[in-house]
């Protein structure tokens, strides 16, 4: 009797711990299906200049390049896009048009790169190495792509712009097949609503979400998750770094961003959040009219922010 309750019991909490998972795993798909809500399109219509910097087993990995009227080199504005490391492409770059569209007035080149995802069969920190390598590609070839060396400014959305940071606060880390000793230099980052702390989602549950991708054992997961987060390499000497965050975000909670704030205070790195009441996990959401900072002096943030890492002289007025 005693072994038929114990086996009654074990099946129970087997069934009870599935039943979580597949819980957690919806929980987590639902933010896979999580898409960036589209602002208004220009009429611009932007032809780019498109260009392998990796190849992994038969895999392209490609990256775009839009450039501003005029005879180059130019800076440029590099990003990576979101999606919970598992979908999106360079083409989500549009889903910001209205970022875009000012780094272009500013004289400023946007390239836009792609990198392997977990559903590509690939898991951290390959994804960082791709980052990191297509840095280093556009450095050594910036002669043929009309870029300046030294006038790189980094920016993403969510994953993307975790990936961004962790690449430009870790310059010597996540080297892939570009074995440059150190990254190009890197003017500054401007993040929106990334995740700086993976250790601050709830542990258990995000465990569960990525077995799907990682074959390694728990605390070997918790020692990566230490290593690939943003804020593990956050120092003195950092390059500046704009935070974009609303205050109601149910994806990457505004406690990632005040950590990552504090961690900066605690170490003189140089961190400027800039926060929104309503914003939730987009842009569009800051752009509501019920919220204090609209589109325009956000854009006006971002501009001032990206002349002063980029050395660029300030437009004395906007349109």
């Amino acid at each position: 009797m005693k072994r038929e309750t114990a086996w009654l019991m074990g099946g129970a909490a087997i069934l009870t711990t599935a039943a979580a998972g597949a819980s957690i795993w919806n929980n987590y798909g639902a933010l896979l299906r999580w898409t960036e809500p589209a602002l208004p399109l220009s009429e611009v219509q932007l032809a780019p200049r498109t260009v392998v910097y990796k190849t992994v087993h038969t895999q392209e990995l490609k990256l775009d390049l839009y450039y501003p009227p005029g005879d180059g080199p130019f800076p440029v504005a590099i990003y990576a896009h979101g999606g919970a490391f598992v979908r999106g492409n360079r083409d989500d770059v549009f889903c910001f048009t209205p970022i875009m569209e000012r780094f272009l007035e500013l004289g400023i080149a946007v390239c836009s790169i792609d990198y392997r995802l977990f559903e590509d069969g690939s898991y951290f920190p390959d994804n960082l190495e791709d980052v990191r390598d297509a840095l280093c590609f556009l450095n050594q070839e910036a002669d043929d792509l009309q870029i300046m060396r030294g006038r790189m400014v980094l920016w993403g959305d969510s994953a993307g712009a975790a990936l961004m940071l962790t690449t430009a606060l870790a310059p010597t880390e996540f080297v892939g097949e570009q074995k440059m000793e150190r990254l190009p230099l890197i003017s500054g980052v401007i993040a929106l609503y990334p995740p700086t702390n993976f250790l601050l989602f709830k542990f258990i549950q995000t465990w569960i979400a990525h077995i799907k991708f990682y074959g390694g054992g728990r605390e070997e997961w918790r020692e990566l998750m230490t290593r690939v987060s943003p804020v593990t390499h956050l120092r003195a000497d950092s390059p500046p770094i704009m935070l974009l965050h609303g205050k109601k975000d149910p994806i990457v909670p505004f406690t990632q961003a005040l950590h990552f704030v504090e961690k900066g205070a605690d170490v003189g790195a140089d961190v400027r959040l800039f926060s929104f009441p309503n914003g939730t996990h987009s842009l569009a959401s800051f752009a509501q009219t019920e919220n204090p900072l609209k589109i325009e002096r956000l854009l006006e943030r971002i501009e001032t922010f990206s002349c002063q890492v980029l050395a660029l002289p300030p437009r004395e007025t906007l349109h």
